[in-house]
């Protein structure tokens, strides 16, 4: 661990990360404390757990992602949990409580995934309920600029300005006077960010190798002017629609410099939340479906010192999103092989940059790779996640509390 604090110093110094306090770090260094961090950028872990400073943070990361980067070992030796996510993981619970027993330190990621989008991802209310019965401090970790220098659309990463503060929210005394709402909120109210927004003032300049529109057709697909799906192509630093004309540059501070067209978002945020408003309309109709040609596979386990790369197949065939949940038929061996998951049990169909869906149902781990490659498939992650919605209340509510649109004129 110490070894591997050295080397991410070097990266911070390197991308010259900002941190700031606003408490003493030494004040709580051998006491239990959970660490709960924002997940605007991939690189999220490095500035998170280097700033943190404790060489005994467990951090607790998607099963896949240990898995999937060939340094399972590794990743085990130092001390990462791992966690299915959005499912009920008791045994993921039970570590996590056993290095709080022994005074350590928990690294936590509440929204689950890196965002989207460049905005704070729902965080579900169990997060309070596990926070309220840990008796330990927890500190909130906050990033500004983070998604800009790393989005979620490119693998470019971007010279700019990357901040990470940290406050002392709670006390294990005051845990013990808060009901788990108040907690709930006041872990939300902390943790939000909207970089996009933040640039606005800030006005910090994000430069890379490659033009900042590069690959953000990966999320964008709808034109907010003519409305058509999949007419959005990327030239240079501009978005183009390929039906109706409408176009927006993209400069060096993310901004949407408005070229043709009368529907042109506030920024790529707005952009993206007001297809996701699209979306939820869509689903509402029992005649909504989603269909692709492709393959459902699962991670081969058996190969864990290697990079995973060769998946097992589990089916060849279709897989059909419609508001009752997620279908899959196809044959593998010259025999059918169909696969049906409920629209409860699949909270998101995650897009990869590589291409592929991936998502987790009852504890499993599953991929779906088209055959058609390069095709955007952002309205598969955006349906899913609704759909869900659809039958689950609570998680419901939580969306609602980081979804919020406003009016928008384009649409």
């Amino acid at each position: 661990m110490t070894i591997c604090m050295w080397i991410m110093g070097i990266i911070n110094r390197i991308y010259g990360v900002e941190f700031e306090y606003d408490y003493d770090p030494k004040a709580i260094k051998d006491q239990p404390t959970v660490l709960l961090s924002s997940h605007a950028s991939r690189l999220e872990f490095i500035y998170t757990l280097y700033g943190f400073g404790r060489k005994d943070t467990n951090m607790v990361c998607g099963y896949q992602n240990i898995l999937k980067k060939g340094i399972y070992s590794l990743l085990i030796k130092l001390g990462v949990i791992s966690k299915y996510l959005y499912q009920p993981d008791f045994m993921c619970v039970k570590n996590m409580l056993k290095v709080l027993r022994r005074n350590g330190a928990l690294g936590l990621f509440p929204e689950g995934i890196q965002s989207t989008s460049g905005s704070t991802h729902p965080i579900n209310p169990a997060t309070a309920q596990f926070i309220k019965r840990s008796r330990a401090n927890i500190v909130v970790c906050t990033s500004k600029g983070a998604y800009l220098a790393t989005n979620r659309y490119s693998s470019d990463r971007k010279k700019g300005y990357v901040g990470i503060s940290y406050s002392l929210l709670f006390t294990p005394e005051m845990l013990e006077e808060l009901t788990e709402e108040q907690i709930y909120d006041a872990i939300l109210q902390k943790i939000s960010y909207n970089d996009f927004a933040f640039n606005k003032v800030a006005r910090h300049k994000y430069i890379g190798k490659k033009p900042n529109a590069f690959g953000i057709d990966k999320i964008l697909y709808k034109c907010p002017d003519c409305k058509k799906e999949y007419t959005l192509q990327v030239e240079n630093d501009t978005v183009v629609c390929k039906s109706c004309g409408f176009g927006v540059r993209i400069n060096e501070y993310y901004d949407l410099v408005d070229i043709k067209g009368k529907g042109c978002p506030a920024d790529i945020d707005e952009w993206y939340k007001w297809q996701r408003k699209c979306v939820a309309k869509e689903v509402a109709d029992d005649s909504f479906e989603l269909v692709l040609q492709g393959s459902l596979c699962a991670l081969k386990l058996d190969k864990l010192r290697k990079s995973p790369n060769d998946k097992k197949t589990l089916s060849v065939g279709t897989a059909r999103l419609t508001n009752k949940g997620l279908s899959f038929s196809g044959v593998l061996d010259g025999d059918a092989v169909n696969f049906d998951f409920s629209a409860k049990s699949v909270y998101s169909l995650t897009f990869s940059t590589q291409g592929y869906l991936e998502f987790y149902c009852n504890n499993d781990y599953f991929m779906i790779i088209p055959d058609e490659e390069g095709h955007c498939r952002i309205k598969w992650t955006l349906a899913a996640e609704e759909i869900h919605n659809l039958y689950d209340e609570k998680w419901r509510s939580a969306c609602a509390d980081v979804y919020g649109i406003g009016e928008m004129s384009y649409e």
